[in-house]
């Protein structure tokens, strides 16, 4: 299985949303739907997250 990157998440996370959107998931798939969306949108905020205090440190270590 490939490695999760925030790119494919952030890429699936629009595909579960365009579905949502579209009314083409099933009443019995939306559940699952959800919370596919939820893991996604956690590692996405804490992949942010890690990047903004890589960032941090690299502007801490140039001053």
């Amino acid at each position: 299985m490939a490695k999760l990157t925030y790119d494919k998440a952030f890429a699936e996370l629009n595909k579960i949303l365009d579905e949502l959107q579209s009314d083409n998931v099933s009443i019995d798939k939306l559940a699952a739907k959800s919370k596919k969306a939820n893991e996604l949108l956690a590692f996405c905020k804490n992949k942010l997250r890690q990047i903004e205090e890589e960032v941090e440190q690299v502007s801490d270590e140039e001053e």
